[in-house]
């Protein structure tokens, strides 16, 4: 018995410092490519999202209620996806260059979706925006 419960104790320690050291690795190209493209599309949906409200409400199609809880869960998405993304450091050149391409794009998505919170119908500067993001999913994803 004491044997049993000595050989479980040396694999749940093996397991936890097995898991403590892969969660201070750094990222690998695939991880830190997945991770741009995750925060890359988070930003266009959230952006694509709160155009279609704000038209929404512009035209008496939706509330105002129902267009800030849409703007909400889109920023806070965006934003939380933008955080995972900026805490992993590139692995290499080419992921630094994705992610120089990637920041300020997602920099204005965010002040962008914080400026249609602020007034949902001041929408126009959404779809450039949203076309540039899609013209960087097209390259990478």
């Amino acid at each position: 018995m004491r044997r049993t419960v000595v050989i479980v104790a040396v694999a749940l320690l093996a397991a936890l410092g097995y898991g403590a050291y892969a969660s201070t690795q750094p990222p690998d190209r695939h991880e830190f490519r997945i991770t741009a493209v995750e925060a890359a599309q988070s930003a266009h949906d959230a952006l694509q999202t709160a155009y279609l409200a704000g038209v929404a409400l512009r035209d008496g199609r939706a509330t105002a209620l129902y267009v800030t809880v849409l703007l909400d869960g889109g920023t806070r998405r965006t934003t939380k996806t933008v955080a995972t993304l900026a805490e992993l450091p590139p692995p290499d050149e080419e992921m630094r260059t994705l992610r120089d391409e990637l920041a300020p794009l997602l920099t204005e998505a965010v002040q962008r979706l914080g400026d249609a919170a602020a007034d949902p119908t001041d929408i126009d500067a959404l779809p450039p925006l949203t076309e540039r993001l899609a013209n960087f999913l097209d390259r990478y994803a």
